[in-house]
């Protein structure tokens, strides 16, 4: 049984212009179709290459996940950070270093713990070192500033980057804490 059929269509690898005989054809030739299928299959073997890939790329890092004791290399590839950062960190004492030999080694719990104190000091509230949030109330606008200090933006900026002072966002437009604005502007004339 045949169809009478005739369905302008565009080949879906060549891109170029067929009547088809059939709703769902969407290839001009055997070839296109053949083609298609070798790109498909091309396709499908990189992507499970390049799956394969990561997974290997993944086992050194789960092997440093297991292991209790890590070597200064071993800490500073898991962390993602270099050698010397390692040591800098075990002469601020931020870690405690083993020794095994000549070997250098670290715990693995000791690098977590670093991780659990920046992680804790930034979610007690009565830490006097995270920053006071402002309401706009108490905030001066950049023009309010300038014109009661006779201060140029320039040297506004710079002072805000100088002492780190928190800025409160008002849609687009900027506002700094009065008290902090005060205490330095007024100190300093």
């Amino acid at each position: 049984m045949s169809s009478n059929l005739k369905v302008q269509r565009i080949c879906q690898n060549c891109g170029l212009e067929f009547i088809a005989k059939t709703t769902f054809t969407i290839y001009c030739s055997h070839r296109c179709n053949r083609m298609a299928y070798k790109i498909k299959e091309r396709a499908a073997k990189l992507e499970g290459s390049n799956k394969e890939t990561q997974r290997l790329k993944l086992i050194p890092f789960e092997e440093l996940n297991m292991k209790p004791f890590l070597s200064i290399n071993e800490a500073a590839k898991l962390l993602g950070i270099s050698r010397r950062t390692i040591y800098r960190m075990i002469d601020r004492k931020e870690l405690n270093p083993g020794k095994a030999g000549a070997r250098t080694i670290l715990r693995r719990a000791d690098l977590e713990t670093i991780f659990k104190k920046v992680k804790s000091e930034n979610a007690d509230p009565t830490n006097p070192a995270l920053p006071k949030t402002y309401q706009l109330e108490d905030c001066y606008n950049l023009n309010e500033i300038i014109g009661k200090y006779g201060i140029s933006y320039a040297a506004l900026r710079n002072l805000v980057n100088r002492n780190n002072i928190p800025k409160v966002m008002d849609g687009r437009f900027l506002h700094l804490p009065k008290e902090m604005i005060d205490k330095i502007l007024v100190s300093g004339q």
